[in-house]
């Protein structure tokens, strides 16, 4: 498991720790504010409740954590990791414009299916879009994907076309979170239908900065 008290997150602590018993502990603080947050969504879920269920008095999570906000910027943290996780296991072995292409879909793919089977990451998400300062950071990573595709395809497009190529990247990725949001708001039937036409438009982009045109059936 990455070490949850390093990275951006680390700044919401109020003490590093540097024992693994403490690192433990925290650990045990963020599993069961997934799983009350998962169960009864954030707003129900209070402090007093996740030092109950995390075994330890109240003081310990104080300890460590100023505010429930601070556990959802360290639960944001995580959710990061896991998703640059996916985003460079798809892009690595990139080598065509058509693998490209695919890797687009299945990136999509494989972020849409982990977040259905996980009602707390959607709460978590909400919750993050609500916070300005986490926001703020959910750009930012946003457009760290975004460039991190980029670099992997870049020599796929002319360079007269590149630096657009990098823009609508970063927009397109931006979509990619509101139309996962939409998706797992709607019918499953609906999301089948909502995340075709996104994928349709995403690769009628990305067809025209590969090729030059769009596809015929754009």
């Amino acid at each position: 498991m990455a070490d949850s008290t390093q990275g951006p997150g680390r700044g919401s602590l109020r003490r590093v720790p540097k024992q693994e018993r403490s690192r433990e502990r925290i650990d045990e603080i963020l599993k069961v504010s997934m799983d009350l947050i998962g169960r009864k969504g954030i707003d129900a879920v209070t402090m007093k409740e996740i030092a109950a269920l995390s075994g330890g008095p109240i003081a310990s999570v104080y300890q460590y954590f100023p505010n429930k906000s601070a556990i959802i910027a360290m639960l944001y943290e995580r959710y990061v990791e896991e998703v640059r996780g996916l985003v460079s296991g798809h892009i690595g072995a990139i080598t065509t414009p058509d693998q490209a292409l695919d890797a687009t879909d299945l990136l999509f793919d494989a972020y849409y299916y982990k977040m259905r089977e996980r009602p707390s990451t959607q709460d978590l998400l909400n919750a993050i879009q609500a916070d300005k300062a986490l926001a703020d950071l959910d750009i930012a990573e946003t457009r760290f994907q975004a460039e991190v595709f980029y670099r992997a395809t870049e020599h796929f497009v002319g360079e007269g076309l590149r630096e657009g190529y990098g823009r609508t990247l970063f927009v397109m990725f931006h979509m990619a979170g509101a139309t996962l949001r939409l998706a797992l708001m709607v019918s499953e039937a609906e999301a089948a239908q909502v995340i075709s036409q996104f994928k349709s438009i995403v690769r009628a982009q990305s067809t025209f900065f590969f090729t030059g045109s769009f596809p015929a059936s754009a």
